[in-house]
């Protein structure tokens, strides 16, 4: 792995980039992804771990696919841009989120609405996080 490709100041507003758009999308989606989940509304407890451990999980996302990028284009910053960190971010929403999330649904007896909803999030996400990270593209590099 090589962490020279790697923008930091990307990876942290990926993730930040992330979490705004999981901060839109579940309030209003929250009345059919409660209805998906089985959940009641007045049993939920508010607590704000799973907020602080989503940012965490983006921030290691944003990473992981900074890493990704940088395979992917050997760190030449003339190969970077948004649209193929749209593209990757695509490719590898649909072979290992929405795989993972299908997967995972279909074992835990959940219909496919909770599967599309949670799916259609993890995608806004990794494109967000995508573009950002495409646009960032890797650190300047400064020759001494």
């Amino acid at each position: 792995m090589d962490f020279t490709t790697v923008n930091l100041l990307g990876v942290m507003i990926a993730a930040i980039a992330a979490f705004i758009v999981g901060s839109v999308y579940y309030p209003l989606m929250s009345k059919p992804w409660l209805k998906a989940t089985r959940r009641d509304p007045t049993t939920i407890k508010m607590s704000y771990s799973p907020f602080v451990i989503s940012f965490i999980g983006e921030l290691v996302m944003a990473l992981a696919l900074a890493l990704v990028l940088g395979a992917i284009t050997l760190g030449n910053p003339d190969d970077y841009s948004i649209t193929m960190g749209l593209m990757w971010g695509f490719v590898l929403w649909l072979g290992f989120a929405a795989m993972t999330m299908t997967i995972n649904h279909r074992y835990g007896g959940y219909g496919w609405d909770l599967t599309l909803i949670d799916g259609f999030h993890w995608l806004l996400v990794i494109l967000a996080m995508g573009a950002v990270l495409g646009w960032f593209g890797p650190p300047e590099v400064t020759l001494t």
